[in-house]
This record gives structure tokens, C-alpha cells and sequence, in this order.
């Protein structure tokens, strides 16, 4: 059975307050009636006290003055019951009721109200006092007492009503009390859940926190904080999940793509030897050697999303690059951009793996001069000048940094913030997967790529570790693998 926190709040504590509200109140209202008859029974004691010790005649208008005082009704008779005096009121009530014998008289001093009785149409509370008369008759009296019921009802009322009130309106407060506690408990609560709700939908925005410094904000930074995690751990299980999906579309294509290849290289190591053994042609030689980058690209691109272990092989970045930007240039004649690039005095060997870095630049290259070329004459800060450059620096002998740098408009607005993310581009018949793939290579290294505008132009960066500790260098290897 669901309980709601409102009630579970506001129930215990009214459970509480009420019995303690009604049982104060219900006292105070008793002590306060039981007072009252009280207040009554000692004004009336005082006024038989006097009359028993004083020796002044009771007549009709001493009886009356007594009334004014007191507000009971008097009638005076003797030991037979014979009416001696009484007030009008009084005098109209008929005496020969035997409520009235049958009375027993009381003392003056300890006089008590006795049990209504119905006289003269009305209702009275009853009580006789025997009085001696110091006359030369030496004569025994009996005052009787009618003091109005509907009198003693309105005092009591007076008397009573007060604490009941007032009673009646601390509980009030004390439920509208409870009912705001439990309101300023609740509303936190319940925005709360609607925000949690909005993070199960899918929507993990940071959550609105309460003002109040108290253990629901703590729960509710904690939820943002959650909220947060959960947004890093689907943008990380969607970019696994874009690679995977990668890696099943490639494995399609892949087998057919490779035959291809191999049909390509086959047809021109013939054609190479059917030319001339003192040609040298440079064209062959860049196709042959962009379809091995093209084979080696394919076995790459069907290891995406899948784990690998981390490169070990000393790498020189300065003739790596050295050796890439030969396939690069007749591309770049053909949409009119320059390649730039100034070799550094002092080698860059990093740990890496020569295949993958090779594809990492060509893809930072590629888009480059994509993006130079897009850009019209117009708009260039030089009339004509197209261009890429490459620059290669060491900081503080850590790591290296790679920059290239176009004379293109940069990205759109529209792909700024997932630029390396899978199929995000801003180009007619791109793919947006080069720079996706260059952040993974560059991550694998133990690295990071970023990009910048800097004076009208794009600016890549990669940064990656230098190697730490001597190793064999790389044309040593290469020696080793020629010989065998």
C-alpha cells in the first residue's frame, strides 16, 4: 500500500499534537466550569453567612437587593413551610412543590448547590440554609436558594468556551503547520522525481538544485553528478557502438575492395615491367605505392572498435612525414594548393606504430587541402596562395607536437562541437570518418588532437609522447627486414 511522505509526515505528528491539544483544552475547559460553580457556591456562602450572623429583618426588599447581588432567586419560610418573604419571581413559583420539603437544610458555611429542579416552568438549581432568627421570637427559618439554570449555562459557556477555542485553533495551526513542513519537504521531492524521470527518458541536462542547503540538495547534486556519468557513458556507447557499426559495414565491402587492390597492383607491377628499364616513372610509383596504403587502410578500417594492444615501435615523426607527403602532392597540384613543410634539426622518435601514424597524417592532410582548396581567391589573405602547412616542434623534451595548418574557412558552426565524431562533416560527398579516425590513432599513442581558428586560418594539432628511452632506431630495422 503506497504511503504517501505528505501523510507519513503530517499523520505522526498530528497523532501526536491532537491528544495532547484536545486533552489540554477538554482540563482546562473542566477546571474552568468546575471554577465557575465554585465562584458561584462561595458568593452565595458569603451571602447566608452574613444573613446567619446578622439580626436585620429579611424582607421582600432585602431579598430583592440580594438577588441584584448574586442573581438567584430567594424565598423565605418558616420550619412548616409557611411562606414568610419572598422577591416577585419568587412569589410567582409555587412553594407547596415538594422538591422543597424534602430539602434538607445546610450550613451557611458549607453550602452547595444541589440538583436542578423544575419550578414555574423553569429549571433551578436547589439549595436550603437554615437561619436563626436573635428576634424576641427566637424564631427558625429556612432561606431557599433557586439559583437559574439557564443562568449558571451562560457563565459555564463563558467560562468554558475560551480554552476549547482556543484549543481548536492550535490544532488547526498545528495541522496547517504540518501540512507546510510537509509541503516544503515534498515539493523538492517530487520535482526531484520528475527530473530523475527525465534522466531514465534519456534527457540528462543538469538538474535545477534546490536554494535551500539541505539533504535534498545534497541528494540533488548527487543526481546532477549521476546525471553527468550517465551522459559521458552513452556518448562513449554510442561512439562504440558508430564504430561497431563501422567495422560490420566495412567487413561487408572489405573482401571485395581488397580484390580490387590486389587486380590494381598486379596490373601495374606488369605494366612497369613491360616499360623501359632505364624509365622512371614517378606516377607508377605513388599508385603502387597508394594502393599499399590503400590494403593497409582496408585491414585498419575492419579493427575499429575492437581493442588493441598498445604500439611499441620507435618511430621517427620527422621521416614519416618525410615519406607521406610525397603521396599527397599530386593531389595537391591538381586543386592548386601548396604543401609547406620545414624538417626540424633534431629527430622525433616516438613509440608508435608507423602504419597507423602514416594514416593519421594523411587524413589530417587530406582534409587540409580539402579544405584549402574550398576556399576561393577572394577570400585569401594572399591572392592565390592555397596552402598547407606542417610544422613539427618538440616541447620541453615530453612530447611532440604536429600542426597543420590550412588557408580554409574552417569548419561550419554546425559540426564545431562533434568534429571528431563518426560521420559528423560539413563537406557535399564526405564521410566524417578521417578525423574520427585520427583522434582514435592519436588516442591509441597515448596522445590528443584538437583544432583552433588562428589568423584566418585552421589549425590541427596532435600531440603525442616522446620516447623516454633509447631504442633501436627505425633505419636500423629497416635494414633488418631488407636483408630478410
Amino acid at each position: 500500500m503506497r504511503w504517501p511522505l505528505r501523510n507519513q509526515i503530517m499523520v505522526p505528528m498530528i497523532g501526536v499534537m491532537l491528544p495532547a491539544l484536545v486533552g489540554v483544552s477538554a482540563l482546562n475547559a473542566y477546571l474552568s466550569g468546575h471554577k465557575v460553580k465554585q465562584q458561584i457556591e462561595r458568593q452565595l456562602q458569603g451571602v447566608t453567612s452574613t444573613l446567619s450572623e446578622s439580626n436585620f429583618p429579611l424582607t421582600s426588599g432585602v431579598l430583592q437587593q440580594m438577588r441584584g447581588l448574586t442573581g438567584a432567586e430567594f424565598v423565605l419560610a418558616d420550619e412548616s413551610g409557611q411562606l414568610l418573604a419572598s422577591i416577585a419571581e419568587a412569589g410567582a413559583l409555587s412553594f407547596a412543590n415538594s422538591a422543597f420539603l424534602q430539602t434538607q437544610p445546610q450550613q451557611a458555611e458549607k453550602l452547595t448547590l444541589g440538583k436542578p429542579i423544575h419550578v414555574g416552568g423553569q429549571w433551578y438549581f436547589h439549595a436550603a440554609v437554615q437561619l436563626q432568627r436573635h428576634n424576641a421570637l427566637e424564631q427558625t427559618v429556612q432561606l431557599h436558594i433557586l439559583y437559574p439554570e439557564q443562568s449558571y449555562r451562560e457563565v459555564w459557556r463563558q467560562a468554558v468556551y475560551p480554552p476549547l477555542v482556543i484549543g481548536a485553533g492550535a490544532l488547526l495551526l498545528v495541522v496547517l503547520f504540518a501540512g507546510v513542513i510537509a509541503s516544503r519537504i515534498v515539493r523538492p521531492m517530487l520535482r526531484l522525481q520528475s527530473q530523475v524521470g527525465r534522466i531514465a527518458e534519456g534527457d540528462f541536462r543538469r538538474i535545477e538544485l534546490p536554494s535551500r542547503d539541505d539533504e535534498v540538495r545534497d541528494l540533488s547534486v548527487s543526481v546532477s553528478r549521476m546525471a553527468g556519468l550517465l551522459s559521458r557513458y552513452e556518448d562513449e556507447v554510442r561512439h562504440s557502438e558508430r564504430l561497431r557499426t563501422l567495422g560490420q559495414l566495412g567487413s561487408g565491402i572489405a573482401h571485395q575492395l581488397r580484390n580490387s587492390a590486389t587486380g590494381c597492383r598486379l596490373a601495374i607491377e606488369l605494366h612497369q615491367r613491360e616499360c623501359s628499364p632505364g624509365s622512371n616513372c614517378e606516377c607508377l610509383d605513388v599508385a603502387d605505392r597508394q594502393i599499399t596504403l590503400m590494403e593497409k587502410q582496408l585491414k585498419r578500417f575492419l579493427s575499429l572498435g575492437k581493442p588493441s594492444t598498445r604500439p611499441s615501435e620507435a618511430v621517427d615523426f620527422a621521416t614519416l612525414i618525410e615519406n607521406t607527403l610525397p603521396l599527397l602532392h599530386p593531389y595537391a597540384r591538381h586543386v592548386g594548393v601548396t604543401l609547406q613543410w620545414s624538417p626540424p634539426t633534431e629527430p622525433s622518435t616516438v613509440i608508435g606504430e608507423s602504419d597507423a601514424l602514416e594514416q593519421l597524417l594523411l587524413n589530417l592532410l587530406m582534409n587540409a587541402i580539402e579544405a584549402a582548396s574550398r576556399c576561393d581567391e577572394d577570400s585569401l589573405p594572399h591572392i592565390g596562395q592555397r596552402r598547407v602547412t606542417v610544422q613539427l616542434e618538440q616541447e620541453e623534451l615530453v612530447r611532440v607536437s604536429l600542426e597543420v595548418t590550412d588557408s580554409g574557412p574552417g569548419p561550419s558552426c554546425s559540426v564545431q562541437e562533434e568534429l571528431f565524431e563518426p560521420f559528423v562533416t560539413d563537406k557535399p560527398d564526405g564521410t566524417g570518418l578521417g578525423l574520427s579516425v585520427a583522434r582514435e590513432i592519436a588516442e591509441q599513442h597515448g596522445g590528443e588532437i584538437r583544432w583552433r581558428r588562428r589568423d584566418s586560418a585552421t589549425c590541427f594539432t596532435v600531440d603525442l609522447p616522446l620516447q623516454k628511452k633509447p631504442l633501436i632506431s627505425v633505419e636500423t630495422q629497416s635494414v633488418e627486414v631488407t636483408r630478410s
